[in-house]
């Protein structure tokens, strides 16, 4: 009878130990620099909590910035997802291993600046959806704005990002509408008309100093911006100096 106790309890202690460092519920990366008021909800709770320094963040967390503040978070691979004020962006599914490297995450709304690290291997990928927009990358720098019209602006800073629509027919979206009312963000730069196009799936590469925006119809407009204008912008210099200080 003891014996079967302890081969028992040691069943058990193994059950549990596999599901306390399973994927799921293992750290992809960090919150690195919490600014002013921001709350993290993890997959399955009901309640946000206070984001701090160096806390850890899984899959299925979703990270909201109030007004005033910022939030840098840094993926186990050192690629580094900073969001600004009044944004929602949520770690969908994240695999960052030695041998494998799959990231899909999502900006509901608001602006995201991303410094990713160069993919290796063919089959690794990372991707971030709004909802207009999925943007797929290989490693570089560029930043998004969702806005409250669910329409998305892309531009690119260094290497290049592959862009294709959410919507692929009537009622059909990758992410759907933003979750909760509609809030205020400093609008797009304005860029050439939209180009008429039809529901079928197309996608753009969008290289260095670069933009595109994506209407929540799926029509586009592409076109270059002004560096020296774009650095003007508080957004831009914040980012480009923390990129540089991380160097």
């Amino acid at each position: 009878m003891k014996q079967i106790r302890i081969k028992a309890f040691i069943i058990l202690f193994a059950a549990l130990t596999a599901f306390s460092f399973s994927p799921e519920q293992s750290s992809v990366g960090k919150v690195s620099f919490p600014l002013g008021n921001v709350l993290v909800l993890s997959k399955g709770e009901t309640r946000f909590r206070k984001a701090t320094f160096n806390m850890p963040v899984k899959n299925g967390d979703k990270v909201e910035t109030k007004k005033q503040s910022r939030c840098e978070i840094t993926y186990n691979d050192g690629s580094i997802i900073r969001i600004d004020e009044r944004s929602i962006y949520t770690i969908e599914k994240a695999t960052i291993t030695d041998d494998k490297k799959e990231v899909e995450s999502s900006l509901s709304i608001g602006k995201l600046w991303a410094n990713l690290k160069k993919l290796i291997r063919g089959r690794d990928s990372w991707k971030l959806k709004s909802p207009a927009a999925v943007v797929a990358v290989r490693g570089t720098i560029y930043r998004m704005n969702a806005g409250a019209d669910s329409s998305t602006q892309v531009l690119v800073y260094e290497g290049q990002v592959d862009v294709r629509p959410a919507t692929f027919g009537a009622g059909q979206s990758g992410l759907g509408a933003a979750p909760g009312p509609p809030r205020q963000i400093q609008a797009p730069t304005q860029v050439a008309g939209p180009t008429q196009v039809s529901m079928r799936q197309w996608f753009e590469i969008i290289k260095a100093q670069q933009q595109i925006v994506v209407r929540p119809d799926g029509s586009y407009a592409k076109s270059d911006f002004n560096l020296q204008e774009d650095e003007k912008l508080d957004w831009v210099q914040w980012n480009k100096k923390r990129d540089a200080e991380m160097r």
